[in-house]
């Protein structure tokens, strides 16, 4: 596990139940990007470059990262600490599929709450952003308000 040596705390990853049967559902409908997510999520639990930008908001944007990060800004603002990452593919665009995670400070354990296509489009109306929240909810991340 990645080490924040600074302070001794081991940074951790794990995916919500809704976020793990929403990689098995993508495994089947789309195998090659539910294995490029699959590799992705692998990777971070293990790699400290990865674990150490999740925070990182617009890390990425520049294409010179095989991802992006941001904040969902509409729910940052409120309190939520709920972030997305959507990986490059190249030469050009990215997966059609988003990773959303939420950040628990206290002990700094990263929560992949689904694995979802990108058409929600951040929609607070949306089923599925319904669905994030309530996983969020149902973990006892806290939120800021």
């Amino acid at each position: 596990m990645p080490r924040n040596t600074k302070f001794g705390i081991i940074a951790s990853v794990s995916l919500h139940p809704d976020a793990a049967g929403d990689l098995r559902a993508l495994m089947i409908s789309d195998a090659a990007s539910g294995g490029k997510i699959a590799a992705f999520l692998q990777q971070a639990k293990n790699d400290p470059k990865i674990i150490a930008t999740p925070l990182d908001h617009d890390f990425g944007d520049n294409r010179r990262d095989p991802y992006h990060v941001s904040k969902w800004l509409e729910f940052c603002n409120t309190g939520y600490n709920l972030w997305r990452v959507k990986l490059w593919t190249f030469p050009k665009g990215s997966l059609s599929y988003r990773i959303v995670y939420a950040y628990q400070p206290s002990t700094q354990h990263y929560h992949v709450l689904a694995i979802v296509h990108r058409d929600f489009d951040y929609k607070t109306d949306h089923a599925v952003t319904q669905r994030i929240l309530t996983a969020y909810s149902s973990i006892g991340i806290t939120t800021v308000r």
